[in-house]
Order: structure tokens, then C-alpha cells, then sequence
């Protein structure tokens, strides 16, 4: 199942008999649509272009109402200010992959790592605890920064 995050939320909202607001699916829409993974202020920025009403703190709530819901992952990363980023989980249970943050551009690549998904099991395994998430961040520099020094 390819389903899109707008097509996930919405099921969840009917379930608990909640409505898509235009506001929710504006930022639904910028989430899945921006390159990266943006911060709530970059969110903001994007969707005040669409509704001047929209502001900061209805950007937030919704994002941690996708967050409580497992749609959204919040992203710290270390070299950034302790600032959040948020990555969209399209079909959750598929979609376990880390990241790689260059120190020289600041880009963000994510990459799947099957020997993670092993050493999740394996970590099950022989300790009887269940993993629920992981977490890989990896920092250097990337191809493009390298050839350019």
C-alpha cells in the first residue's frame, strides 16, 4: 500500500471523528511536498503564501498531532541548534530509514540500512524487548563538498 500522508491523516480524522481543515491539509500537502525536511518555521513560511490567516502555533499543533500519530518523525540534528525538522512517514512500517547530514552544505540524504534492521531483530531476540523506532544519523562530509576541496 503506496497511500499518501494526506490519504492516511484523513483516515485516521474520520476514525476518530475528527474533519481535514484546509489549514491541516495545507501543511499535509508542504510536508509532502518540500524537499528536505523542514522545520516549522519553513512550514509556516510556505503555507502563509497560501492562507495569511495560518500561524506559527497552527503550524505546531498540527505537527505534533502528526507526530502522536506516527505520520511525522521529528529530527534533531546536532549541528543545527537543537532546531527541529520534520520527515513525513509515508506508510510507516516501511518506510525505517536514517540519515546522513553533510557538515560542509548542511544537505540531508536518507539511505536505508538493512544491518540496522538486523540488529533490531537481533537485539529482540536475545534481550525478549521489542524495538519500536530507531534512530541513525550519521554526520560527514558529502561527494559533492569533497571534490570541491
Amino acid at each position: 500500500m503506496n497511500s499518501t500522508l494526506i490519504e492516511q491523516a484523513e483516515s485516521i480524522l474520520k476514525l476518530q471523528g475528527g474533519r481535514m481543515t484546509s489549514q491541516r491539509k495545507l501543511i499535509l500537502e508542504l510536508l509532502q511536498s518540500m524537499p528536505g525536511h523542514p522545520t516549522a518555521e519553513e512550514i509556516y513560511l510556505a503555507a502563509s503564501q497560501y492562507d495569511e490567516s495560518l500561524n506559527l502555533s497552527t503550524v505546531y499543533r498540527n505537527l505534533r498531532w502528526l507526530i502522536d500519530l506516527k505520520l511525522v518523525t521529528p529530527l534533531v540534528f546536532d549541528d543545527d541548534r537543537r532546531q527541529e525538522r520534520f520527515d513525513a512517514m509515508i506508510d510507516p512500517p516501511q518506510s525505517d530509514h536514517y540519515h546522513f547530514r553533510c557538515q560542509e552544505c548542511c544537505q540531508i540524504f536518507e539511505f536505508s540500512a538493512p544491518e540496522v534492521e538486523q540488529f533490531k531483530a537481533q537485539f529482540s531476540d536475545s534481550t525478549g524487548a521489542v524495538v519500536q523506532s530507531a534512530s541513525l544519523i550519521l554526520y560527514g562530509i558529502c561527494a559533492d563538498c569533497r571534490e570541491l576541496k
